[in-house]
């Protein structure tokens, strides 16, 4: 029996929305929706992704839960993180490929207070810092880079608060610039940001990432992913404002003043090494210096080449 006409059409209709329909991406943050994301936040908000075929969702940081592992176990999503955290987590097996990045540098810092007189890393010798759980392998590399042993400096996991700081507990913490060095500089404490791009650290903050099967099988999306997520940078830049009050009113705890000047304290990083118009972009000798210090690294156990963990091919 042949199908009637009338089904024949209405199938054909059927297909070229469900054609038209944008695909379901999810976008795991590695913190809270806030103005570090700014360019992101803003494409999703004016519908940019959704125009490109895409329908975004940006999922916060989650507790008791990996970042890298939750790519690589979901279809169609892309992540965020710190390069060096990739590198790890590639050199354990984890299937991931690093497509672009937001930020040419990374704003994975030392924070300490002037009157410490803390002005270089072998400064540190003999003191006690605290460190967050995913710079750890950062701050790890810069001692080793510094020809500091381990047993040289007392070296703690710590959380958010900043009070053991001012309270001289931790003679430095490690903090990002853009979030903690906002938030102690609008406070008025009188404070040493020691940047770890600075000493030698060949990173990248902010590495959109993905699985490489999403990488193989769905390329001119994540393409158009990347295009997209420039021009919301490239918008969020020059509205501050709109961004600080975007996150207020969605993302609990957060004020306007502080999501104001972490926008602003990012815009340098933003195009720290290809200068204008090279946003969203990475470059391939940071990339083969970050996997060669990692590969010296005496707590590395399998070594990478650069074609394991990045791809340059889809880059706006």
């Amino acid at each position: 029996m042949k199908p009637h006409p009338m089904f024949l059409c209405m199938m054909a209709w059927v297909l070229r929305l469900s054609a038209a329909d944008p695909v379901a991406v999810t976008f795991q943050l590695d913190w809270k929706p806030t103005a570090q994301f700014a360019g992101l936040l803003l494409a999703r908000e004016r519908g940019w992704y959704r125009e490109a075929g895409i329908d975004l969702t940006l999922r916060p940081i989650p507790k008791d839960e990996g970042v890298v592992s939750n790519v690589v176990h979901h279809p169609r999503w892309i992540g965020s993180s710190e390069s060096g955290v990739l590198l790890q987590a590639r050199s354990s097996g984890m299937p991931i490929r690093a497509i672009g990045t937001m930020l040419q540098g990374t704003p994975i810092c030392l924070l300490s207070l002037k009157s410490a007189n803390i002005r270089s890393v072998k400064d540190l010798i003999g003191k006690r810092i605290g460190v967050h759980a995913d710079g750890d392998e950062a701050v790890k590399y810069v001692l080793h880079h510094a020809g500091i042993r381990p047993q040289q400096i007392e070296v703690e996991v710590v959380g958010h608060d900043l009070t053991p700081l001012l309270s001289g507990r931790y003679a430095a913490v490690q903090g990002y610039s853009i979030d903690e060095g906002v938030a102690l500089k609008q406070a008025g404490h009188d404070i040493h940001i020691q940047y770890l791009h600075n000493e030698g650290y060949a990173a990248y903050g902010q590495v959109y990432f993905t699985s490489e099967t999403f990488l193989k099988s769905e390329g001119p999306l994540l393409r158009r992913f990347l295009e997209v997520s420039r021009r919301g940078w490239e918008a969020a830049i020059l509205e501050p404002d709109t961004i600080a009050k975007m996150v207020v009113a969605t993302v609990p705890g957060t004020d306007e003043r502080h999501q104001r000047g972490s926008v602003e304290a990012l815009v340098p990083m933003l195009t720290r090494e290809g200068g204008p118009g090279s946003m969203g972009r990475m470059r391939r000798e940071t990339w083969v210096q970050a996997v060669a210090d990692f590969n010296k690294l005496p707590t590395t156990t399998k070594r990478l080449k650069v074609s394991d963990i990045a791809t340059f091919d889809l880059q706006p």
